[in-house]
């Protein structure tokens, strides 16, 4: 398949990367980006043509999927302009900061018969296979009780690097940026949520939103979780883990991104877990192969996908509520159905 990128930021050789592995089955046709010399660097590197404006770039080479690596705030005109151009599509989380541009694109991908991916590569995680296998076969039991932490290092230099990070209008803080992985990951085991309580604290970094927040969620069968995430961490990244608690067992995937398994406590526990405890030592990169497999096996197969538009903009509903909650000081209570009656389900 005939892949084009737009944007050249800093996840792009992760992409670059997937893409020579699975040379056999993509080939990068173009490339955009609004930093003219950085594009002609990276064209040049990779021997395909360069286009300003992506539109232009995709009415002309024809790609089958277009990869978005933009600031997170342009995600959703990225999409739906390439949506209208009738190519599946490829986007770094989150899909997009508003419910309302959320709804649109499913509406549009729906409409135009064509396919929109949200990057969530830790889920391809071999501990985090792991552990989702062994709670859809009930090992844990019960699961009523969840912990995220992501203490993680965003100095600012970070931010200073793109005056897009940190604002409101492109990215967020660590909610909607560095959190939102874990996020999705927590909604997907523990269910939709019924309601969210929220704290946020701006400690270190001098940006418009926030380095560090505190979440208390609470899901169906009265189940709960809580979340602490920052990147105020210093002086480096400790740790992004998942912590799920069972009426039978319990476990921990930690490490620096949801990639080792810190404990695994089930009954009479006899699974050799040792093949599952790390990922490869590329972990930053590990999943998005893994990722990149999965898209093209499911539009080759037309199989549906968890990282489709449907279920990231539950992703994005959770951040709008936490947001939300915040601002308004109190616990927000979500409704699972207005989505779906603003989708016409």
């Amino acid at each position: 398949m005939k892949i084009f990128i737009v944007g050249c930021g800093r996840i792009l050789q992760k992409h670059l990367d997937s893409i020579k592995i699975l040379n056999k089955k993509l080939s990068i046709v173009g490339i955009s980006d609004l930093k003219k010399d950085k594009l002609k660097i990276i064209a040049k590197k990779l021997n395909t043509k360069m286009y300003m404006d992506y539109k232009e770039g995709i009415m002309e080479t024809n790609p089958d999927i277009v990869s978005i690596l933009t600031p997170s705030g342009d995600h959703a005109k990225n999409i739906i302009d390439i949506l209208r151009l009738k190519k599946d599509v490829i986007v770094e989380k989150p899909m997009c900061l508003k419910i309302k541009d959320g709804i649109k694109i499913v509406k549009l991908a729906k409409k135009n018969k064509k396919r929109v991916f949200v990057v969530m590569q830790n889920k391809f995680n071999l501990p985090v296979m792991k552990l989702r296998q062994d709670i859809n076969k009930l090992k844990f039991g019960r699961i009523f009780h969840a912990s995220v932490v992501v203490r993680w290092r965003r100095d600012q230099n970070y931010y200073n690097n793109d005056s897009w990070r940190g604002t409101w209008k492109y990215d967020g803080g660590v909610i909607s940026n560095q959190a939102s992985h874990h996020l999705d990951l927590l909604i997907s085991i523990m269910g939709f949520p019924l309601s969210i309580f929220a704290k946020s604290f701006k400690h270190l970094a001098n940006i418009e939103c926030e380095d560090t927040a505190l979440i208390i969620f609470k899901f169906k069968k009265n189940k709960s979780a809580i979340m602490e995430a920052t990147t105020a961490m210093r002086p480096k990244n400790i740790e992004g883990s998942l912590s799920i608690l069972g009426s039978k067992g319990s476990a921990k995937i930690g490490g620096f991104a949801l990639n080792k398994i810190d404990f695994y406590n089930l009954p009479n526990n006899k699974v050799d877990i040792y093949k599952f405890q790390t990922n490869p030592k590329n972990v930053y990169g590990f999943g998005h192969v893994k990722f990149y497999e999965h898209v093209l096996y499911s539009l080759k197969n037309k199989k549906s996908s968890e990282f489709d538009a449907n279920n990231a903009l539950k992703t994005v509903e959770v951040i709008n509520a936490i947001y939300k909650s915040i601002e308004m000081k109190k616990e927000i209570n979500l409704k699972q159905n207005i989505i779906s009656k603003k989708l016409g389900k």
